[in-house]
């Protein structure tokens, strides 16, 4: 389990502003006991010795600055110089927050707030409250209450707008941004640094411009959009070196070699993790690079260079002084430790990383820093657990969870969750396991927005974090004979783990959701959810108004994968080999294992619709091929496949004339082939429906625009290459000039004045999902429920473009017809294929899938 620390690097990131001053400063531990003598006794001398005390707290000499703050201080209290006081009390907090003092900072900050209280509502007043709103954000956020520091800062903002303070109103947001990449609010985040780098096109350089740049790099990272957050990078670092500011540099390039990290260019990332590393720069900065850098290695099973590093990292750690950072830093070192000992138990003995951690924790407790304790007691009991040592497992982690409750840590209290559910599992407790990974799981439900912000360091694992819960709850509930509150539990589980494994490939959770009834939209369906675990296959099949239904398939994961390889491997022959035995083999298991069980009751009940909410590799099998013998599926049943019912916009295609936009490409366009079939495929359909085409040249993102926001369309037909991966940047459709992502295709198509009406169906005609990943099917259920059409129709894989000119022919025929379902139409027009002696073989018509609404 991959530990979450959002302290180390916050005061490395955040923008301190001394009030009045316009210089920015960054964090720097080194300090020195003051020696000096110093006095005044006119205002000006106070003023002079203020400008003093800000060079000490720059150049890290926090005690120097202290000293200096309080002796003026007590000249503007005799002098009853109310403004004054105020401005040195905020300057005293600011520098107890970098000593870590944080008790004596909100003391020093209510002293300010008292004597402003006293004073006259004037713009200085408003100015002066908005610079102590500022330190009392930046408390909160360091204190681990990330949501009132939003709300202080946004109230800072709104009095720096009101009075066009737009240097002021710029730091604000990007502080602001810090707390929302603590709350996992990417979105947002994005949304303010997007407006706050307008503010700053035009600036100069400046360390709040290379900051909000490296702000807005890291965002979108952790977006996916890895490709921008590069080149915002190297302009924050081009900043940085440009102002001479090697603490920024440091920063940038930490934050570069993430982005690189996740690009899976790792070498780069070593080598800039290396820069950081050798530069002069304040000791945190150190630090964090040095721990990352050791993930790093251990990320790439580096075991013998990674053991050596372990010295160098606790020489620095040693040298911070007590503070939020140096527990954050023992425990980032301890979780890494952990991995390492499970690459190769003999290197790191549990000795040595159990003392590690209870060093931690005993730093956090006198720092009262409750998030790093809770993450110290957590990964001890992690320890434990093991080491089968569960009681103590089990205490330590309960409570690691209770600190979680008292600070409303949800985002850290669903992986205590989880680990008190497999304690409780170990020890053969069911009951008191499922009820853990129901608090897991509901937690995770809650954070559901916020859930890509669980790693920020490196490249989020979902696989590893957050999706074995679902799996894990699911084996505990059907793992005997499970009642039926139990399926219906288990159901709504795989329910959610398909909208958060979408949410994790969007980066964000941008889905609408709603509740469905299969019983009120489709008396005729049966919906069918399968379930992978390392084990077995569970399947539970929905039949209106009866009782769930539940089956087990004793295939090992591996197995359903060596399976599913098979058949689709089996799938693509030479053209001359109609129908081959190692293709209806495999083909014929899987009829056995999915649809056999189930046969009785679906015939029982008259069913007519199969639709799928498939999990893992068998989201890319063409189910229209499953044999049983005699026949394919698609000749007994209309098939779809559906991301997740929630998803479902459930209202039955209009019944009305459909207008057709139609695009596409015949001549190869940016190393892709050819498809010299697509101008009959496009002319077929031009002559059969009202519709506008658009080919080759004309077929650019621009014309498409313009097309959908002049008239009203149905359906939008493009017959075009296209990717469907587990990586959102390599889902795409080709144009003739450029390739459309996701979100480009959503805006390309989202209804304006003269589009009354969401687009029915959106046809991909040619596109195939990524070889070689079990995950792809992800891109085009991303296609489906983003692009803003009720339903998609895509292939599997690159079709033979002169029998997909034919299915498409036959497709919109029946499409036309009176009363015709989008299933209907589409096994009808496959059908068609079939029957015909040189596309008999299930490559060439069992590629296409209708995703979405099968009304």
């Amino acid at each position: 389990m991959k530990v979450i620390l959002f302290i180390l690097g916050f005061l490395a990131v955040m923008i301190f502003n001394w009030s009045s001053v316009e210089a920015l400063t960054v964090i720097n531990f080194t300090s020195s006991v003051p020696t000096l003598t110093a006095s005044c006794e006119t205002i000006e001398q106070c003023q002079s010795l203020e400008n003093q005390a800000q060079q000490f707290y720059q150049q890290g000499k926090f005690d120097q600055s202290l000293f200096l703050l309080k002796t003026i201080l007590q000249q503007y209290q005799q002098e009853n110089e109310r403004f004054g006081q105020i401005r040195v009390w905020r300057n005293i907090a600011l520098v107890y927050i970098q000593q870590q003092a944080f008790d004596q900072a909100k003391v020093s900050l209510s002293s300010a707030f008292k004597l402003l209280e006293t004073a006259q509502n004037t713009s200085e007043y408003q100015l002066l409250y908005a610079a102590l709103l500022d330190i009392q954000a930046q408390i909160q956020l360091l204190t681990s209450q990330p949501e009132l520091a939003l709300e202080t800062w946004k109230e800072a903002a709104d009095i720096y707008r009101e009075f066009n303070k737009i240097t002021e109103w710029t730091r604000i947001q990007i502080n602001q941004v810090q707390a929302l990449q603590a709350l996992g609010l990417y979105s947002k985040a994005l949304n303010i640094l997007v407006e706050a780098e307008q503010q700053l096109t035009f600036a100069n350089d400046s360390l709040l411009k290379a900051k909000s740049l490296q702000s807005f790099g890291d965002v979108l990272r952790v977006l996916g959009n890895l490709n921008l957050s590069h080149t915002v990078l190297n302009q924050s670092l081009a900043i940085a070196k440009n102002i001479k500011n090697p603490d920024q540099m440091a920063m940038t390039k930490i934050s570069l070699a993430r982005t690189y990290t996740v690009q899976n260019q790792l070498k780069l990332a070593e080598k800039l993790y290396q820069e950081v590393i050798k530069s002069e720069i304040s000791l945190d900065l150190k630090v964090q690079a040095q721990i990352n850098y050791f993930s790093l290695i251990i990320q790439q099973k580096k075991v013998k260079e990674a053991v050596k590093i372990i010295p160098q990292i606790e020489k620095l750690i040693e040298q911070l002084p007590s503070s939020k950072t140096k527990a954050s830093a023992q425990i980032n070192l301890a979780q890494n430790l952990i991995q390492l000992h499970q690459q190769d138990h003999s290197l790191i003995p549990l000795l040595k990383i159990s003392q590690q951690l209870k060093i931690a924790i005993q730093t956090a407790q006198l720092l009262q820093d409750k998030r790093s304790e809770s993450y110290g007691l957590g990964l001890l009991g992690k320890l434990y657990q093991q080491n089968q040592q569960l009681k103590a497992a089990e205490d330590l982690t309960k409570a690691a969870l209770q600190i979680t409750q008292g600070i409303n840590a949800y985002d850290i209290a669903y992986q205590w969750q989880w680990q008190i559910g497999q304690i409780f599992k170990a020890q053969n407790k069911r009951q008191m396991a499922i009820k853990a990974y129901i608090q897991a799981w509901k937690n995770l439900q809650s954070l559901r927005s916020d859930i890509v912000a669980i790693n920020t360091e490196v490249q989020f694992d979902f696989r590893q974090q957050v999706e074995p819960i679902y799996r894990e709850l699911v084996d505990l509930l059907i793992s005997s004979n499970p009642t039926q509150d139990e399926l219906k539990l288990a159901r709504e589980v795989i329910e959610s783990l398909q909208l958060a494994e979408l949410d994790n490939f969007f980066k964000n959770a941008c889905l609408n959701t709603q509740p469905v009834d299969i019983n009120t939209i489709d008396p005729t369906a049966a919906i069918f959810y399968t379930i992978s675990l390392e084990d077995r296959l569970e399947l539970i099949v929905t039949v209106p108004n009866k009782p769930l239904l539940h089956h087990r398939v004793n295939l090992s994961h591996l197995e359903q994968e060596t399976l599913i390889e098979q058949l689709n491997q089996a799938i693509f022959i030479p053209r001359e080999r109609i129908f081959i035995e190692n293709f209806t083999e495999p083909s014929q298991q899987l009829y056995l294992q999915l649809i056999q069980p189930f046969k009785q009751t679906l015939n029982k009940n008259h069913i007519q619709n199969l639709v799928f909410i498939l999990d893992s590799g068998l989201r890319t099998i063409p189910l229209a091929a499953l044999y049983d013998g005699q026949q394919y599926l698609i000749e007994q049943y209309n098939i779809a496949l559906a991301p997740s019912l929630q998803l479902i916009d459930p209202q039955p295609i209009a019944q009305k004339q459909l207008n057709i936009l139609g695009g596409g490409l015949t001549v190869a366009r940016q190393g892709f082939s050819a498809l010299p079939n697509v101008k009959l495929e496009l002319q077929q359909i031009k002559d059969q429906t009202h519709s506008e085409i658009l080919l080759n040249e004309d077929f650019t993102e621009f014309k498409v625009n313009q097309e959908v926001s002049q008239l009203p369309f149905s359906v939008v037909h493009l017959a075009t290459h296209g990717s469907f991966s587990s990586q959102l940047e390599d889902t795409f459709i080709l144009t003739w000039n450029e390739k459309i992502n996701i979100e480009e295709l959503r805006n390309l198509l989202k209804t304006d004045a003269k589009q009354l009406n969401p687009i029915e169906l959106l046809v991909l005609s040619a596109c195939q999902t990524a070889t070689g990943d079990e995950r792809s099917g992800l891109g085009l259920a991303g296609v489906a429920v983003r692009s803003g059409a009720r339903s998609t129709i895509a292939s599997l894989w690159s079709v033979d473009d002169e029998s997909t000119a034919l299915l498409m022919s036959y497709f919109y025929q029946e499409l036309s017809q009176s009363q015709r379902t989008k299933a209907e139409a589409l096994r009808r027009a496959q059908l068609a294929v079939l029957q015909q002696k040189d596309f008999a073989h299930p490559f060439f018509w069992a590629a296409f899938v209708l995703v979405g609404n099968w009304l």
